[in-house]
């Protein structure tokens, strides 16, 4: 059944910015890149209705980015029409999730392949420093898990040396961002082991290794999210 879009203007524990004044286009992007952190994280739930009006005063922006913004979203399929005109979040498959799953592993086993050595050593000392002290936290945030969990892709990813590859990785990331910790809680501790894992095995410059332990990973992820799918 389709929900009612409520939504509210906020700046949430992940560091969402204002808008910034520009052109069209350049509130066109963000109004895109908002709505699709706000899909992605659950945010706006599967079903709910997008309303252009609503959706423009709650982002604090004009009409004409909002609309933008959500034709980009249906040329990508994630909000689809209902009853011929109704724009609604569509509801991602299980199919789906594994695609990208299958292809984050291809592009984040290449990158830790090519980053191992590369890594600035102060650079993984602070980012190991950062996994040990969420691993020990009492009481982690959604927000801090996440932040630590960028910071390791993120330097794997960047220290590939190809931007392109990088930025990627990044969007494929986005797309399984709503299984985070309050999801899956029993990946937390799991997931910050691996971690450490593989920023040893960067730091060894071993790229096979490397490798190994970005695969070991994310296959772990993956199957983390089919246990959790089967049980939605």
């Amino acid at each position: 059944m389709a929900q009612p879009l409520t939504l509210a203007r906020r700046d949430d524990a992940r560091g969402a910015q204002p808008f910034l004044a520009g052109s069209p286009k350049n509130l066109s992007d963000q109004a895109y890149e908002r709505l699709l952190d706000m899909i992605l994280s659950g945010e706006l739930p599967a079903g709910t209705i997008l309303q252009e009006r609503k959706l423009a005063d709650a982002l604090n922006i004009s009409r004409t980015p909002t609309r933008e913004a959500l034709n980009r979203l249906e040329s990508e399929g994630l909000v689809t029409r209902q009853f011929g005109r109704l724009l609604a979040v569509r509801e991602l498959t299980v199919h789906e999730f594994i695609e990208v799953l299958n292809v984050r592993k291809l592009l984040e086993v290449e990158a830790a392949g090519l980053a191992a050595g590369n890594v600035p050593k102060d650079r993984a000392i602070a980012v190991r420093k950062a996994v040990e002290k969420l691993m020990n936290s009492d009481k982690p945030t959604v927000a801090q898990h996440w932040t630590v969990d960028d910071m390791v892709h993120g330097m794997v990813a960047e220290a590939s040396g190809n931007r392109m590859l990088a930025s990627l990785v990044r969007d494929l990331r986005r797309r399984t961002h709503m299984f985070d910790m309050r999801r899956i809680p029993s990946r937390f501790k799991a997931s910050c082991k691996e971690h450490l894992a593989l920023i040893e095995a960067i730091q060894s410059g071993s790229a096979a290794a490397a490798r190994k332990a970005a695969a070991a990973h994310i296959e772990h992820v993956k199957l983390s999210i089919i246990d959790k799918l089967k049980t939605l």
